[in-house]
């Protein structure tokens, strides 16, 4: 008589994946907010985005939401 292999299969479990939070962080001690502030004053969204290392478009978009407010 021939033995039974006894197959198993790894148990389905479907939890909520764990959350994952992203920053951008360029690196050379600005913070976004900061950066917006630049803008603000009068700085070229070019130039804050060469000092601070955050990209233009993502300078551009936080200035335009906060002057519709």
């Amino acid at each position: 008589m021939a033995r039974r292999a006894r197959l198993s299969w790894p148990e389905e479990r479907r939890n909520a994946s764990e959350v994952e939070v992203r920053r951008f962080d360029p690196g050379r001690g600005w913070t976004l907010e900061q950066a917006r502030d630049l803008v603000r004053q009068g700085y070229s969204l070019e130039n804050v985005a060469e000092r601070t290392g955050f990209p233009a478009q993502m300078l551009k978009i936080a200035t335009t939401k906060r002057g519709r407010d």
